[in-house]
């Protein structure tokens, strides 16, 4: 009979040992005393640690602390474990997200943004809700408007990795590593891109500048001839393909390629000056000529375009008109 007393006040006694943190625990997180709540967790853990409980009101503690990242391993533990404390744990989640996403959204918008601020609140409303796009697509957001475009397609990976279809994220990827000189990385996100839109004419535009960073003509070439079968109505392929031909000394091409840029957007000034100079560059000076002289009348500013006009004139012999339109273009000084 002692014996099975004995055994029995053991178990009872062990039954509190267990017990005790964790009551602590609750108690000081009923009066507000987050550190000796925490202590006592830690405590409980140590001699309970597949205690969900235990981890659910960590995670919550940390919450209210604002030490998301430990909140989300605490939450993540307790799932783990069980799914007792599924809806509290998604009805926090919910509540501090909302919180500081909003928090977030106000410092963006206000005026003038505070993107500083705004980009803290975004990062801390993913780790709360790691899954939520909105999170990351602002955060991506607020980073562009820092100048920080590194951070920008790292985050925008992020949105790929939960969506991995995502089409206006991998376009976006795309011209940002376009803008940062990446341009085997621009071509991927791209060539992804255009998987699930291939008429997209900015898309194949850009894939074929990525393209031509890679030192691919052949295939920069190919892509923008699909763009303008995408959209024969669209000058810039045309006005690319132009630039292309001429880089490579394939003037009757580009002659042609420019010409149609021209018939399609008759008041884009590029187009027309680079029309000039393929003229130019296949001793159509006759040509050239009127085009230039429009350009310079409807945008005086342009140093290129006077200095082009010094040289027909000095291929006509007409020296004073040469001399003064060189000197236009020395005062413009660009």
């Amino acid at each position: 009979m002692k014996k099975v007393l004995s055994g029995l006040l053991l178990y009872v006694l062990c039954l509190g040992c267990q017990s005790t943190a964790l009551s602590s625990a609750k108690l000081y997180l009923q009066q507000n005393e987050p550190q000796k709540a925490e202590e006592q967790l830690h405590q409980a853990l140590q001699t309970e640690a597949q205690n969900p409980e235990a981890h659910f009101l960590l995670g919550r503690l940390y919450a209210d602390q604002g030490k998301y990242q430990e909140m989300d391993q605490a939450f993540d533990r307790s799932l783990e474990l069980s799914q007792k404390f599924a809806p509290q744990i998604q009805e926090l989640r919910q509540h501090y997200w909302t919180t500081v996403y909003n928090e977030g959204v106000r410092q963006a918008a206000a005026q003038p943004p505070d993107f500083p601020g705004a980009l803290g609140a975004f990062q801390r409303a993913t780790l709360i809700e790691p899954a939520r796009l909105e999170s990351w697509r602002n955060l991506a957001f607020v980073y562009y408007q820092l100048d920080s475009l590194d951070a920008t397609v790292k985050t925008y990976q992020q949105v790929l990795a939960i969506v991995p279809s995502d089409t206006s994220t991998l376009y976006s990827i795309g011209v940002l590593c376009l803008k940062l000189g990446r341009s085997q990385e621009a071509a991927q996100a791209l060539a992804e891109y255009l998987k699930l839109k291939p008429a997209h004419v900015e898309g194949l535009v850009n894939l074929a500048v990525a393209q031509l960073g890679l030192q691919d003509s052949t295939a920069a070439e190919a892509t923008y001839l699909q763009a303008v079968s995408a959209d024969p109505k669209d000058h810039r392929p045309h006005y690319n393909l132009g630039n292309l031909y001429f880089t490579q000394k394939k003037y009757p091409m580009a002659l042609a390629a420019y010409q149609r840029a021209v018939d399609l957007a008759p008041a884009d000034q590029d187009a027309r000056y680079n029309l000039a100079v393929v003229y130019l560059a296949l001793e159509q000076v006759d040509r050239a000529f009127p085009l230039l002289q429009e350009l310079a009348g409807q945008d005086p500013g342009n140093a290129a375009v006077w200095r082009e006009l010094g040289r027909i004139h000095a291929i006509k012999g007409r020296v004073v008109e040469s001399e003064k339109a060189y000197a236009r273009a020395d005062s413009l000084g660009r």
